[in-house]
């Protein structure tokens, strides 16, 4: 079976690719860096409020999109079952199967669109503030340009400092050693929370 790149015409198109198929994390850095700025900034025009509180807001966001990686990771980027692997999962699934093709590393623009929209009626719905949920999707938008960089790099940099090789390493264990665990990208804190890291068998 192909990879989902390995159908790509050369000539598709630029917004096409750009939503669909991004192959450096500069592509989504910019969108989403430049989302996260603008609903920062809307946030904070709307309604004053100290720097401190904003940056708890936006820090928390960031924190809240640690636990949707996770989630997405664990529950939904290996669903092996027709419709859901065809529809939801196979492109993952695709890079497990290649880890080297930069189309399959990156997480579809315009899916991320669809599920941070889906996040900010969340938090919406337990602020009760738009303002204090457009901080919050603005800290997600930054957590989440860090999980593409973070991920992109895993499989394409050396990382010959100790975070980076930490961070290669487990994410390859994710690959290589424990499919069914070792979810977390930017981190093992769900990781460890959830009792889903990777423990060798013994003898």
């Amino acid at each position: 079976m192909k990879s989902a790149a390995a159908s790509l015409n050369p000539s598709v198109g630029i917004m096409q690719r750009i939503f669909l198929y991004s192959v450096h994390p500069w592509e989504p850095t910019l969108m989403f860096g430049a989302l996260g700025g603008g609903v920062i900034w809307l946030s904070l025009a709307q309604e004053a409020r100290s720097w401190s509180s904003a940056l708890l807001l936006i820090v928390l966001g960031i924190f809240s999109w640690t636990f949707l990686e996770y989630l997405l990771h664990r529950f939904v980027f290996h669903l092996v079952r027709e419709p859901w692997r065809t529809k939801v999962s196979g492109r993952h699934l695709d890079h497990h199967r290649d880890t080297e093709i930069k189309e399959l590393i990156l997480a579809p623009a315009l899916v991320s669109l669809i599920v941070s929209g889906l996040v900010f009626l969340i938090f919406w719905g337990l602020s009760g503030n738009t303002n204090i949920a457009l901080l919050l999707l603005g800290g997600l938008y930054l957590g989440y340009v860090a999980y593409e960089w973070c991920h992109y790099a895993t499989h394409q940099y050396a990382l010959n400092f100790p975070l980076g090789r930490y961070l290669k390493r487990y994410h390859l264990l994710h690959h290589f050693k424990n499919p069914n665990g070792t979810f977390g990208v930017t981190s093992p804190f769900w990781d460890i929370v959830f009792r889903t890291t990777y423990r060798p068998k013994r003898g």
